[in-house]
This record gives structure tokens, C-alpha cells and sequence, in this order.
């Protein structure tokens, strides 16, 4: 049996395990720095791609934001038509048909009758001039009138007086009649007899017009 005889001495076999060891450490320092650079890099991706989805987020904040102040003017524009829409509702609430009205009187008015003079007023504001049936301290009806029109006119006779009465309380939109004179005289230029008369209406809310009421409802 053959023996190995390691005839270099102990100390060179010292510098020789220590080289080993160096060259070990050395590669596992390199593998270690390799792997360090190999996640520096990664997380330099992870970073580049996280800063991009930013960006585009960013971009698409910003154009939200571009497209909400420019909605946003619609919302203003809605608050006013809205507002608008109110204060037309109330103003208009208590509003007459007032050619409607007239219309209907130029239906009923006796052929033999014609007016000379007409006063009007709606609800309890409207008017200057209040008619008779509003300072009378005889109301006509126990009804609250949604507006009122005084008439003067005169007829050929007193029956195409009492012939207009009729025909006005006939109207629906009509509830009270009220017939404050009538006097006989002579027509002016000697042409006859004629009768002078003045009439008070009171209107019921037949008579309102329900202007952009119907609208706004819906």
C-alpha cells in the first residue's frame, strides 16, 4: 500500500487554504454584489413603471378635472333656470287670461250694447284703481274673486241692458254680476234715447291663465 507524502511545507499549505477560502469569499461577495445590482435594477423597473402609472393618472385627473369645470357651468346654468322657473311660477300664479276674458265678453255683448270704458284688476294687488264690488260694503258672494272688471257702456233700451246681465252670468268664468247704475238719457246729436250703465264682474279661477304653471309642473 502506497502512502502520500506531502513533502511542501506546512506553511505553504496554510497560504493555500487561505487563498482558497479568498477565492471563495471573493466570488460570493461578487455573487452577492451581482445579486444586488440585479434587484437594484429590478426595483429601478418596478419604479420607472410605478412613476409612469402616476403620470398617467395624473393626466387623467387633470382632464376630469378640465371636464368638471366645464360641466360645471351647466350645473350653474341649471341653479339659474331653475330659480328663474320659481320666481316665473309665483309671479305668474295669480295671472288672468285676460284675452281670453275679453273674448268671451265680446261672445255675450248684445248687439244693442256697446262699451265705452273698462277697469280691471286680478287677485287683491293687481290694479290701481279698485272697482266697486271692492270698496262695496255689500260683497257680492262669500267667495274669494280671483279678479274683477268694471264696465261702462251704454244700450239702445233697458232691455238689452238686462240682456247683457243674463249673458254674463252665463260665463263660467264669471260668478258674480253686479249692476251699480243704469240711466235713460238722450244720445248725443239728438239720435234717441239711450241707456247709460256701469257693471261690475267678479271672476272666479276660471279666469286664470295658468301661463308656464303646466310647464314647470313637469
Amino acid at each position: 500500500m502506497m502512502r502520500r507524502i506531502d513533502l511542501l511545507p506546512p506553511s505553504y499549505l496554510q497560504r493555500r487554504r487561505e487563498r482558497s477560502s479568498l477565492v471563495i469569499v471573493a466570488v460570493a461577495a461578487a455573487l452577492v454584489v451581482l445579486l444586488l445590482i440585479g434587484w437594484w435594477f429590478f426595483l429601478g423597473l418596478r419604479v420607472n413603471d410605478a412613476e409612469e402609472e402616476l403620470r398617467r393618472a395624473q393626466d387623467a385627473n387633470a382632464e376630469l378635472d378640465r371636464q368638471i369645470q366645464d360641466l360645471q357651468r351647466f350645473v350653474l346654468l341649471e341653479n339659474e333656470v331653475n330659480a328663474k322657473r320659481t320666481s316665473l311660477q309665483t309671479v305668474m300664479t295669480g295671472d288672468i287670461d285676460w284675452p281670453g276674458i275679453l273674448a268671451e265678453i265680446a261672445m255675450v255683448i248684445p248687439g244693442e250694447v256697446w262699451l265705452t270704458n273698462l277697469t280691471a284688476s286680478a287677485g287683491t294687488t293687481e290694479g290701481a284703481t279698485a272697482v266697486p264690488t271692492e270698496t262695496s260694503p255689500i260683497p257680492l258672494s262669500d267667495l274669494e274673486p280671483f279678479g274683477r272688471i268694471q264696465f261702462q257702456g251704454q244700450s239702445l233700451s233697458m232691455a238689452g241692458v238686462a240682456k247683457w246681465m243674463l249673458r254674463l252670468e252665463g260665463v263660467d268664468s264669471f260668478f258674480a254680476t253686479y249692476l251699480q247704475n243704469a240711466t235713460a238719457g238722450q244720445a248725443e246729436g239728438g239720435g234717441g234715447e239711450v241707456v247709460s250703465f256701469g257693471t261690475t264682474i267678479e271672476l272666479t279661477d276660471e279666469a286664470a291663465s295658468r301661463r308656464f304653471q303646466q310647464r314647470l309642473a313637469e
